[in-house]
Order: C-alpha cells, then structure tokens, then sequence
C-alpha cells in the first residue's frame, strides 16, 4: 500500500510542478520558454506516479487472489536491491554535480547511466552502448539544438574532440 501512496504523491508533485511551471513568463522570440522543462519533468512525475500506483494495486490484487485460492505468495522483493534503487537517483545526482566540473557533461551522464542500468541487471554488452548512444544524444540535443552550455570537464582540456 506504501507504493500506492507514493505514486499518489508522485502525481500531485507533477500536477503542482505543472501548475507553478505555467505561471513562468514566455519570451515572445523563443517557440519554448522556461516552462518546457519543468512542465516535461512534472508530466513525467504523473506518468511514473501512476505506473508505480497502478503497479502496486495490479500487485495486491495478485496477492490477494492468491490467498483466496489458498497458496501464499512468497514472492517478496529483496530489501537490499530496494534500498539501493532507492538511493541510488539522489547519489547519481550528487555525483553528477560534484564531477561534471571535471570530467564533463557526457562523461558523468554515461558513468551515471551505467551504473543504474548494470544495477537493474542490464547485460553489460548492452548498458554499455546504451549508455553512451543515449548520453551523446542528450548531449548533442542541450548542447547544440537548445544551445544550453554543459561543463566539458578539465580532464579534455576544456573541449571536446569533435565539438569546436
């Protein structure tokens, strides 16, 4: 039931998220303002919210019937994996702040993305390219198309090799 209650919360954080986003002044000259991205990420607080709700109630009900038909669900999620997914968002946050300034944007995304995808039992052949493609699409994306600087990281010198 606590999943419930968080989903529940996750949704109301992304309604207000919302809210407060569109209340930001638009820039006559730019097709986007400064509430695109607070609106995408309180849209994606009300889709995960609902998924993580709608999982837990779909999973109760599993039990439930279960137990009606006289055989227990054993089937309990390992409290060690759940309180390292759980901690694992807010450290890859930390890390990204502290080590950005010096090994770069794309470096710490692709280091961050690994690590999350080789803890949800990604093979590794698989999270490796993953990770790099979609961080240098992300990359290319802030960098180029929304011209939004990202550190590069002292450890190239300031600049990457193929972006003048």
């Amino acid at each position: 039931m606590r999943d419930v209650y968080a989903g529940l919360g996750f949704i109301i954080a992304g309604v207000v998220t919302i809210i407060t986003a569109q209340q930001f002044p638009t820039l006559p000259s730019l097709q986007y303002g400064p509430s695109l991205f607070p609106s995408l990420i309180g849209g994606g607080f009300c889709i995960g919210g609902a998924v993580l709700a709608f999982s837990a109630l779909w999973q109760r009900k599993k039990v439930f019937a279960h137990e009606v038909q006289g055989t227990p669900e054993t089937a309990k999620p390992e409290g060690e994996k759940l309180n390292l997914a759980l901690i694992l968002p807010p450290l890859a946050i930390v890390f990204y702040i502290f080590a950005s300034d010096y090994i770069g944007a794309l470096l710490s995304m692709i280091i961050i993305m690994l690590v999350l995808m080789l803890v949800r039992k990604t093979k590794p052949y698989i999270a490796v390219i993953t990770s790099i493609v979609v961080s240098g699409i992300i990359y290319f994306i802030f960098s180029r198309y929304l011209l939004i600087p990202l550190p590069q990281g002292i450890l190239l010198g300031g600049s990457l090799p193929w972006i003048s």
